[in-house]
């Protein structure tokens, strides 16, 4: 299942981002969005697109490039609101993808092409929910670590020390 992602809209949904926004700190905001996303993607595999309103930089003209495997698009003289609207209307199975949005207007519209959605906050909610499970299952899997690697006994510390420490001990 392919993501399409309304960047700006998402970005004030994680609070870190949010307040990076309400400094002015656009491009970083930006590039926290993406590699959180990039994590995402690491852990929940398929293809995610995010748009951007506006340009990547006030003098650079970069209408799309591909951050890792996912693909970032600037809506330079358009809306992003409008090439969602683009993608999801040019796309040949629309049904494929799911628009992460709050904007009831992309809503309506993705809605009217069998797309499907999720608002931005419940992305951002699973997103995290995705990142604190993934962080459970790697604690659980060095807790069976434990259980599989016993430790050794004095015995054998002792002996594989004597190996070690340069120290012939006359038996072979």
């Amino acid at each position: 299942m392919a993501l399409l992602i309304d960047g700006f809209n998402l970005i004030y949904k994680f609070p870190e981002l949010e307040s990076l926004m309400c400094y002015g700190q656009l491009n970083k905001a930006r590039e926290g969005l993406l590699v959180i996303l990039r994590d995402y993607q690491k852990i929940r595999k398929g293809g995610i697109t995010v748009v951007f309103d506006g340009k990547k930089e006030p003098s650079i003209e970069v209408r799309s490039e591909k951050i890792g495997s996912i693909d970032v698009y600037y809506s330079i003289d358009y809306s992003a609101d409008y090439l969602i609207k683009q993608f999801i209307k040019k796309d040949m199975n629309p049904k494929m993808i799911t628009v992460v949005t709050s904007d009831k207007d992309i809503i309506f519209y993705v809605n009217r092409f069998g797309a499907k959605n999720t608002s931005s906050e419940k992305f951002a909610e699973h997103v995290n929910s995705v990142f604190e499970t993934s962080r459970l299952a790697e604690v659980e899997k060095l807790e069976e670590l434990d259980k599989v690697n016993p430790s050794i006994s004095d015995e054998e510390l002792s002996y594989w020390q004597k190996m070690f420490s340069g120290k012939k001990s006359g038996k072979r």
